[in-house]
């Protein structure tokens, strides 16, 4: 089983990005003979993946701009609903913790999608879209707003904006039509060029931000960053690009500890968050290419190695990974998300 078991009824599914007959969304399983996979949708560049906080329901972002959503239960699993995305490159999705609002961060387009849901986890009208403008000093990346995560706390939504250097904040009220479902609150600027790709709630109403075009990890109340750089490794990456771009970000159950990929590298740095500024305790190689992906478990830290076609898995111990080992092979595997079968 190497460090990772699933609860009874439980499965692993990975979207496998790019294009071809084993691309797309698969389950995974555990056996008594280790783990069995299988396809269950084919879908082009399948890029990210959220449930449903009470139904058996994943929602994907694909590369032809739409919102899928599956139902995978003891019955069997089907596509339940389908839609566009609100705007180019659709990169992540989140579902509000009363499961009443899906929201999807259009990379390309600057915008966010927001698809109501009804009872059963389908989609409830036409998405909405809210345009969102800004920019940053980088040129090649940061020409306009590029929203890259969706983050609920609560009632709460952060949404962390690549291409203009800021956290935006939300408050949201379902009583309101439209685009007007999310209240802006703030706009929360990061230092310049940070880049800001993926984040995490911490204790007491902080988070943790992942830099990806400064190469930094940033921490702190949403105003008030500590900045520490992303990895201890110097030189030129190992895959795809000489310069390193640090990517997803995941925490520990007790938020004392985050672990953040450097993918250019292939590691996982682990940051001890509990200070004003982050301490880096440890790095380690995931043994992937690529790592594009952080799920945590217990006792384990489930890495996709887009890559190298690996789901790869970090045995924890007292919050700190000590070893890699390959998991099971898969097609590009490019996010992890585990569910129960209703």
């Amino acid at each position: 089983m190497t460090g990772v078991t699933l609860e009874p009824g439980e499965v692993l599914l990975v979207a496998a990005r790019g294009t071809g007959e084993d691309r797309g969304l698969w389950l995974w399983s555990q056996g008594p003979d280790g783990w069995h996979g299988r396809i269950v949708d084919r879908v082009a560049d399948l890029s990210s993946l959220a449930g449903h906080p009470t139904l058996p329901v994943v929602y994907g972002t694909d590369g032809d701009e739409r919102v899928l959503g599956w139902r995978i239960d003891a019955t069997g699993e089907a596509r339940i609903a389908e839609g566009p995305s609100g705007g180019a490159e659709p990169c992540h999705l989140a579902v509000d913790p009363s499961g009443g609002l899906l929201v999807i961060c259009n990379y390309a387009g600057g915008t966010l999608g927001l698809q109501r849901l009804g009872p059963d986890g389908g989609f409830v009208g036409a998405v909405d879209v809210v345009a969102l403008t800004g920019s940053g000093p980088e040129v090649d990346r940061q020409e306009a707003a590029h929203p890259h995560q969706a983050v609920f706390d609560g009632a709460r939504l952060f949404v962390i904006d690549l291409g203009a250097d800021l956290v935006r904040e939300y408050r949201l009220d379902l009583s309101r039509a439209g685009a007007g479902v999310l209240v802006e609150v703030g706009l929360v600027p990061v230092p310049p060029g940070t880049g800001p790709r993926h984040g995490v709630m911490l204790p007491g109403g902080r988070m943790a931000v992942s830099g990806e075009l400064g190469e930094t990890l940033i921490v702190g109340h949403p105003g008030d960053w500590g900045v520490v750089r992303s990895t201890g490794l110097t030189g030129p990456g190992r895959a795809r690009w000489e310069r390193n771009y640090p990517g997803d970000i995941a925490r520990s159950g007790d938020g004392r500890l985050v672990y953040l990929a450097n993918r250019s590298h292939g590691t996982v740095a682990v940051m001890d968050v509990t200070g004003a500024v982050a301490k880096m305790v440890g790095e380690i190689d995931t043994g992937v290419d690529w790592p594009q992906h952080l799920l945590v478990r217990d006792g384990a830290l489930i890495v996709a190695g887009w890559d190298s076609g690996r789901v790869a898995v970090l045995t924890l111990e007292d919050g700190l990974p000590v070893q890699a080992a390959t998991l099971f092979d898969c097609a590009a595997p490019g996010w992890l998300h585990v569910m129960r079968r209703g």
